[in-house]
């Protein structure tokens, strides 16, 4: 009789851990992807490489200093506009990237901002899909 108590008490726990281990992986997989990278709460929009351009720290006298080099095709996160030096896109860490022909700047459309919005308030991916 306690072996086979043993045996139903093992199955139940194992049968919990499955439930919550798939439930967890769902959610954690839910991620609005915009082109290669993934749409963030905050985020404004974001740039993508057209030719091999600079990463830049603004210095508190508005001067810049390179940070690194930046290559064609890759994409980040947009955060923030500042109009000195021509423009910059802040893409966090105290980073920015300048405006200009080396660069393609894109805000999300409205879709992707609903779709962010709706993954954020939990709602399901099915539910998310027939709105747009």
């Amino acid at each position: 009789m306690m072996k086979k108590t043993v045996k139903i008490t093992f199955v139940f726990i194992l049968l919990i851990s499955f439930m919550t281990f798939n439930t967890n992986q769902a959610s954690a997989s839910t991620k609005v992807m915009w082109g290669k990278t993934e749409l963030k709460v905050g985020q404004i929009g974001k740039v993508t490489i057209v030719t091999n351009t600079s990463l830049w720290k603004l210095e508190k006298d508005n001067s810049l200093t390179k940070i690194r080099e930046l290559k064609k095709g890759e994409e980040y996160r947009v955060y923030s506009y500042k109009s000195n030096n021509g423009g910059l896109y802040g893409v966090g860490g105290g980073a920015f990237i300048q405006k200009g022909a080396a660069i393609k700047y894109e805000t999300p459309s409205k879709s992707k901002l609903t779709l962010l919005k709706q993954v954020i308030d939990g709602e399901s991916p099915l539910e998310v899909i027939s709105v747009e």
